[in-house]
């Protein structure tokens, strides 16, 4: 099956779901899934391929173009695993008929987003999973229609950017073409270059989740399903990245913006770019250090995280960009790894609030095997592939001398150990509460994708060069440099990375322990409430779970921080008092003041034209 006829499929399939949804949920969700696998496959054996294809759209100048480049391949692939895998996941759960077509929707606007070929077919089909994503936050929790605002009314300043940005590439370039406007560009002058990095940058931050236009991630993700939330994370703000690798590396802003003043050696323009994903990552991590709620700290952790992104594709360079590449892999199964995990608990427990839980690795081991292999990636540490990511974009940072973002990212990686430890210790570890004594582990339906998701981080952190060999083809192909690998070893500036070897210590070590713990005296178990304090016995169980508020003195320094989500709130309050001032002077309830108005307005005019 070509990509046409697979985005084309798509599309039909989700009136056709709802439909069958209808008579059968059940049948419409194994279809659904079963269309998603067969899209992931399609799409991931295509590799190799280079077709285009051209559809006539709105006008004859205006045509939908597709095509499959190494690079549409590369970001197709991410995505449609981490939607087949989260269509498989969610078919234990009871769904609406409304829910699927929506989420078949959301797959065929991907799809089509990240094989487009111009800039205005990239924005219809991410527009229309945009808007079935609103949809699709607003079905479960009473708060999600002001969070859906949030997240539309935000994603419109992206997409009004980007819309002024086509129209203007055609008045100046005459294209809209990824390849002709990255020729063409070159040769405009500086403010039209300019324009066109700005405008499309700012589609990147609202659609990444980056800051300052952020603020709409914390809301949508504890509100929206939870089996939505892996798409959400893991899926939808990858296109986002797949935009910036088009404004930061296909069309050679390094380059172009090569005359303008220098940072530490880089564009100035690239450089912003560059410290506002610096700053995502302090402002991510200090937020989810502070989030008493799993999904809304797994949603900073994506602030945080695409700002590595933004800051690797930004500064350029061999390493970053290899390294951006392969976190935008690495983050997008990490993050659906984690959600699907607290998906998994939420689903037995009814509850993603930290406090609420606890020790549920003996009644979910698979669930906590999977959160704890994520985190692990997230935060950055061997054998996994976040540590490979992160020590490529390290190595250009030490290479190009630039000490606030290289301060950024080790802020982050710091930082994350603290907050993906948070629900580690507050749901999966520390004491069984008497209410959940009788949980069982989670569908073998949902435990199948975690279990997948998990050894391809695993794979990727020991064997880093499959994917890197595969990312180096997606650089090379728009004329960038490659990494040097081995089958074990990654060669860069301050040496090598051995990754076998690294995971064959690590393989001893844990070994080891494991021998140790054997071969130690057994301890024994104790029962939450079989404790006591100053001579009083507890008989409450949440008033001895120690998860609730954990960084409380870390939580105290940041409390006075400026918040964006306030001022933007505060904004909205202004412009709302603004609407009443305007509705009370303009749209009186009373007609005597029209008529007083209309005599206003008459004597203006005789005394204007006599």
């Amino acid at each position: 099956m070509s990509i046409l006829t697979l985005i084309v499929v798509s599309l039909l399939a989700a009136p056709v779901l709802y439909v069958v949804a209808r008579l059968n949920r059940r049948i419409a969700y194994v279809a659904y899934a079963g269309l998603q696998l067969l899209s992931f496959f399609t799409v991931f054996f295509s590799r190799g391929s280079t077709l285009s294809y051209e559809v006539i759209g709105i006008t004859e100048r205006l045509n939908f173009n597709f095509g499959l480049s190494p690079a549409n391949w590369f970001f197709g692939s991410i995505v449609m695993l981490v939607i087949s895998m989260s269509a498989v996941f969610m078919l234990p759960l009871n769904k609406t008929p409304a829910k699927v077509m929506l989420l078949a929707l959301v797959s065929a606007g991907a799809l089509g987003a990240v094989f487009s070929m111009d800039f205005l077919t990239l924005l219809i089909f991410w527009e229309i999973s945009t808007w079935a994503s609103l949809i699709l936050i607003i079905q479960d929790r009473e708060k999600s229609v002001k969070e859906a605002i949030k997240y539309v009314s935000i994603g419109a300043v992206g997409s009004y950017a980007m819309l002024f940005s086509v129209f203007y590439m055609l008045r100046e370039l005459d294209a809209i073409d990824f390849s002709t406007v990255a020729v063409r560009i070159e040769k405009a002058p500086v403010h039209v270059q300019l324009v066109i990095f700005i405008s499309l940058s700012v589609m990147v931050l609202a659609k990444l989740g980056t800051f300052p236009l952020h603020t709409w991630l914390r809301g949508s993700h504890s509100c929206a399903p939870d089996e939505f939330s892996p798409i959400l994370s893991g899926a939808m703000t990858k296109i986002g990245a797949f935009l910036l690798f088009i404004v930061a590396v296909m069309i050679p802003s390094l380059k172009i913006f090569s005359q303008l003043p220098l940072f530490n050696g880089i564009p100035l323009a690239n450089y912003v770019l560059a410290a506002l994903g610096g700053v995502s990552i302090v402002v991510g991590t200090v937020m989810a250090i502070r989030m008493e709620d799993a999904k809304e700290l797994i949603a900073f952790s994506t602030v945080s995280n695409s700002g590595y992104i933004v800051l690797a594709l930004a500064i350029g360079g061999t390493y970053a960009t290899v390294g951006g590449l392969m976190h935008v892999l690495n983050h997008a199964i990490a993050s659906a790894a984690m959600f699907m995990a607290v998906a998994a608990v939420a689903y037995r427990t009814g509850t993603t609030k930290i406090h609420e839980m606890g020790g549920l690795i003996v009644k979910m081991p698979v669930s906590f095997a999977a959160y704890l292999v994520a985190i692990i990636s997230v935060a950055g540490i061997p054998p996994t592939s976040g540590f490979v990511s992160k020590w490529l974009i390290y190595q250009q940072l030490v290479q190009d001398g630039l000490p606030f973002l290289a301060f950024a990212a080790f802020f982050g990686s710091i930082g994350s150990f603290m907050y993906v430890f948070k629900p580690l210790a507050g749901i999966f570890l520390g004491q069984l509460k008497p209410e959940h004594r009788s949980l069982k582990e989670a569908p073998l339906a949902m435990v199948i994708p975690m279990v997948i998701l998990t050894l391809l981080t695993v794979f990727w952190g020991i064997l880093p060069s499959n994917a890197i060999r595969a990312i180096n083809v997606v650089t090379e192909s728009v004329g960038a440099d490659s990494v040097r690998i081995t089958f074990s070893r990654i060669i860069a500036l301050t040496g090598q990375w051995d990754s076998v070897l690294v995971t064959g210590v690590f393989a001893v070590g844990f070994f080891l322990a494991l021998l140790i713990f054997m071969k130690a005296k057994r301890a024994r178990r104790v029962e939450l409430m079989d404790n006591y304090t100053s001579g009083e016995f507890i008989y409450t169980a949440e008033l001895y779970h120690f998860s609730y508020r954990m960084y409380r003195p870390f939580d105290r320094m940041f409390e006075r921080w400026p918040s964006m989500e306030m001022w933007l709130a505060s904004l909205s309050d202004k412009i709302r008092e603004l609407g009443h001032l305007i509705r009370a002077v303009f749209f009186p309830k009373n007609p005597q003041i029209y008529v007083a108005y209309a005599l206003v307005v008459l004597l203006g005019a005789f005394w204007w034209l006599r």
